[in-house]
């Protein structure tokens, strides 16, 4: 459990007329505050759930990991609130129902390995998806379907659809209720529906030269549950035409939730999305949520954004006349900015509520981290990044207050020190992160443990003055006016027009990022390295230590860094 800060305060923002009836709205807040649950109601008609306006695309997202199709993610897809969930699915050698995207273009990617054949279930049972999560078998969604009678499965293969149909209904008769098949053509149609399957999508991204007059046509007599078609077709108009028609539509895949409202407003009935919640779509955050103004000044929904003030977020969805408060912890008293500046360092909760007519409409749940001098506010879907943030330390103070001998200071400070698991670094005694987008992206273990640090970020830090891969997968980098090459999954390093080195470690992607050990570094710069007890310290040019005794002061004084 993550432990919060305590402090006092609420921003009160009042639209239109002034708080009456504080004593008892404060009140009733602490309960809310403390059970984080909420009635919420418009006059006497209770808001009813839509979950399924949003499918889980892939088994959801997962830590920041998409489209994994594995079991954390369908155990968080569930948890979550998710109904409907979409999975890949494939068969193994030995003809079992696996989780899998596909057998060649995304397999590196997922498992960091390839086939040029198909493997049997059990060898696939050995494999992890980025290393860390659990593969996903029919087996094992059995299970978990089991004790979840209310889960939808949405299937999606590249490969034999109508053979693994057929295998699900002759091997997990009591889960076929729960399926929803897809279907890539017309002619499947009535060989799934002879199967047992009562809802089956007809999903359009594998079919050539549509015929929306034949499409319209199929999908009206055959009563089907849904049609499913990527964004670039309904961007297209086709989504529109088929709503018009009275066709329930579903676009994929969609990540903003502003991209997921312009379907909408198109005709869609809903969206595939890994990283969408249900509750964005349904009860009091469909009506109420925070935003921030973007590059452009245009209001978009909050997700994880840095602010300097807490007026710079506001909340969509209020009329003239309501009155919104802004809670920090377990307080119930109001904070302004002035008072928000005393806020302890670190992590906290923040509660906005909403008041209309003198009643509670409901409240939202955000994550709130505050350093120095700025804040940082996180949709509660973000968690898994406001739990990976720890207190970052300042190298100068580290090594002072550790004792750390000038003489190793010196060293450390004109060195690049990272460390296994962590996505903070220091080069030149200044820290910096690791990123994939929004996420951060620890030092990964390679083979043999050796330490990989992602490539691209490393190289610039070290001085490269640019790094560029290609569709190839080919690296090339400009490092002191020379340009060196590297590919993925190769052992061998080219520098300039000189003669090609062999490593002991490849370049290897992870979530699609080429990462390298210090190895690879060590030939781009000329610098030598240590790697021990799960740091990597790329040293200052053209030092060489004296022995072993400073080589472990090295590694002590790094160490108290992380």
């Amino acid at each position: 459990m993550t432990e919060f800060n305590s402090t006092v305060g609420a921003l009160n923002v009042t639209v239109g007329k002034e708080i009456r009836n504080s004593a008892l709205r404060i009140g009733i807040l602490i309960l809310i505050l403390i059970f984080f649950k909420v009635s919420i109601s418009y006059g006497e008609t209770t808001i009813e759930s839509e979950y399924e306006k949003v499918i889980a695309h892939g088994g959801g997202a997962y830590h920041g990991y998409e489209t994994t199709n594995s079991v954390e993610a369908l155990n968080h897809a569930i948890q979550s609130g998710y109904r409907i969930i979409e999975l890949d699915m494939e068969l193994s050698s030995d003809e079992k129902i696996i989780m899998l995207h596909d057998w060649d273009r995304t397999a590196k990617h997922y498992y960091n390995t390839s086939f040029d054949r198909k493997i049997s279930q059990h060898r696939f049972n050995r494999l992890s998806v980025h290393g860390e999560l659990e593969v996903l078998t029919f087996e094992k969604l059995s299970k978990i379907l089991e004790v979840n009678p209310e889960i939808l499965i949405i299937t999606d293969t590249k490969g034999d659809n109508l053979a693994i149909l057929s295998k699900i209904a002759k091997e997990y008769p009591n889960q076929v209720k729960q399926i929803i098949p897809q279907i890539y053509g017309f002619v499947q149609w009535i060989k799934v529906k002879e199967l047992g399957y009562s809802n089956i999508i007809l999903t359009l991204y594998a079919m050539r030269d549509i015929d929306e007059d034949k499409l319209v046509s199929f999908v009206m007599k055959k009563d089907l549950y849904a049609v499913a078609m990527p964004d670039y077709l309904a961007e297209q108009g086709l989504c529109s035409r088929l709503s018009q028609e009275g066709i329930k539509v579903y676009v994929h895949p969609v990540s903003t939730y502003e991209d997921a409202q312009y379907f909408i407003s198109q005709g869609a009935w809903g969206v595939y999305s890994g990283t969408l919640l249900p509750e964005e779509f349904a009860g009091f955050e469909k009506d109420f949520y925070l935003t921030i103004d973007d590059e452009d000044g245009t209001a978009v929904k909050l997700t994880d954004n840095e602010v300097e003030s807490l007026n710079e977020l506001k909340l969509s969805g209020i009329k003239d006349g309501d009155e919104v408060l802004f809670f920090v912890d377990e307080s119930s008293q109001n904070i302004d900015d002035p008072k928000l500046s005393d806020l302890d360092s670190g992590k906290h909760q923040l509660t906005v509520t909403v008041f209309r007519d003198g009643k509670l409409l409901g409240s939202l749940n955000y994550l709130l981290l505050k350093d120095s001098d700025k804040l940082r506010v996180l949709h509660k879907k973000y968690r898994y990044r406001f739990d990976l943030v720890k207190k970052e330390k300042d190298f100068s103070e580290v090594m002072l207050d550790n004792g750390v001998p000038l003489e190793i200071i010196k060293i450390l400070e004109k060195s690049f020190i990272a460390k296994k698991g962590e996505y903070i670094f220091y080069s030149e005694g200044k820290l910096g992160h690791y990123m994939n987008g929004d996420d951060y992206l620890p030092v990964q273990a390679g083979s043999f443990g050796k330490q990989l640090l992602p490539l691209s970020t490393t190289a610039q830090f070290l001085g490269a003055d640019s790094v560029i891969m290609d569709k190839s997968k080919d690296i090339s980098i400009i490092y002191n006016n020379e340009k060196c090459m590297v590919m993925v999954d190769s052992y061998l390093f080219r520098k300039g027009s000189g003669r090609i080195i062999r490593m002991r470690t490849p370049v290897v992607l992870y979530l699609n990022k080429a990462m390298a050990g210090g190895e690879f570094y060590s030939y781009l710069t000329g610098r030598n390295f240590i790697e021990k007890e799960d740091l990597i310290i790329l040293l200052p040019e053209k030092l060489e230590l004296g022995g072993r005794g400073i080589e472990e002061t090295i590694i002590k004084a790094a160490a108290n860094l992380f």
